[in-house]
C-alpha cells in the first residue's frame, strides 16, 4: 500500500518530459492553455484540437517568442500545422490522443481547491 502512495504522490510532483514523435513538448501551463484558446474556433474538431495541442507545445519548446506570434494568426497557425501533421498516420492519431489525454489528466490531477484558513477568512495574511 505505501509503495503506491509513494508512487503516485512523486508522479504528482514530477511528470517525465513529454514527446511526440521525437520532439519535445513544453509542459502544459494555464499559458499554453490562453494560446489553445486563442487559436481555436467553435467549429473545431475534437481532433484538430489534439493536433494544435501538440503542435503550441513542440512550438513552445522550440522558440517561445515565436510560438505565441503564430498563434496570434490564426490563418497562419492553420496552415503550419496541417503541413507539420501531413505525413502523419493513423497510428501517429492515436498515439497524439492518448498523449494530449495524458497530460490533460495530469493537470486535472494536479488542481486543488484551496480552504481558506480561519486567518485568511479574517483578513489577516
Amino acid at each position: 500500500m505505501n509503495d503506491i502512495l509513494d508512487e503516485e504522490l512523486n508522479s504528482a510532483f514530477v511528470t517525465p518530459e513529454k514527446t511526440f514523435k521525437e520532439q519535445k513538448l513544453s509542459p502544459y501551463t494555464e499559458g499554453s492553455r490562453l494560446l489553445l484558446m486563442q487559436i481555436r474556433s467553435d467549429d473545431d474538431s475534437a481532433m484538430f484540437f489534439v493536433w494544435a495541442f501538440i503542435f503550441v507545445h513542440i512550438e513552445l519548446a522550440k522558440n517561445r517568442k515565436d510560438a505565441i506570434r503564430l498563434c496570434w494568426n490564426k490563418d497562419s497557425f492553420r496552415e503550419k500545422l496541417v503541413d507539420w501533421m501531413s505525413g502523419f498516420s493513423d497510428q501517429d492519431r492515436e498515439s497524439a490522443t492518448a498523449l494530449v489525454g495524458e497530460v490533460l489528466e495530469e493537470a486535472r490531477k494536479g488542481q486543488v481547491e484551496v480552504i481558506p484558513s480561519a486567518s485568511s477568512s479574517r483578513g489577516n495574511y
